[in-house]
């Protein structure tokens, strides 16, 4: 699913068994519920039923629970893009299908981009954060890349150029979403928003 060409994920990949897969899921409700500043191992132990010892010696540390979650959520938006692009054909069918994976529902995409502007302020300081957030992007904007590249004849280059232009695009759509007191009522017309202002965007 995902292209060899991206590197590796900064936290070495380990199969989760279905209960730690569950602590991820967990955690990554309570980031969104709480932040990751006030949500503790504790609340973590707690929502999953058990003890704050068996958090810690899977995961040690709350930032390396912390790194997993993101690098866990983050690998499966990457691999849903992949996924829903690879299979659609021609440049504006795959934009929409690369929009539809992304434009989920209100409120998982609420929940998701309140956690990331959080991991995105941890990367200014933090340098594990960082380094998970350059792989993030790398792997998006390169997908946003492959599909602006299967359908025109733009240098290497620009096609490079006008993909940081269309993740712009979806996260400053979202941004504006997420600040809209309707918000879940609009996200239908934010997704349509977002196919057509890349499309033009393209078009030019």
């Amino acid at each position: 699913m995902r292209a060899a060409k991206f590197a590796p994920p900064p936290i070495a990949s380990v199969e989760q068994s279905a209960k730690q897969e569950e602590v991820l899921r967990l955690a990554y409700r309570l980031m969104g519920t709480k932040g990751m500043h006030r949500m503790t191992l504790q609340d973590v132990a707690d929502a999953a039923g058990m003890s704050k010892a068996n958090v810690v010696y899977h995961y040690k540390t709350k930032e390396d629970l912390v790194l997993t979650v993101m690098q866990w959520v983050l690998g499966r938006v990457a691999d849903r893009v992949v996924a829903a692009t690879a299979s659609a054909k021609g440049r504006d069918a795959k934009i929409r299908a690369m929009i539809d994976a992304i434009f989920l529902d209100p409120k998982r995409n609420r929940n998701f981009y309140i956690v990331y502007a959080e991991l995105i302020a941890h990367s200014s300081r933090n340098g594990r954060f960082a380094e998970l957030n350059g792989w993030f992007r790398e792997i998006v904007t390169g997908q946003y890349a492959a599909v602006i590249g299967s359908t025109t004849r733009r240098s290497k280059k620009a096609v490079t150029e006008s993909a940081m232009v269309v993740r712009a695009l979806i996260d400053g759509l979202f941004l504006q979403w997420l600040e809209e007191p309707d918000w879940e009522a609009r996200h239908e017309e934010y997704k349509n928003l977002c196919v057509r202002s890349i499309i033009a965007f393209l078009d030019k």
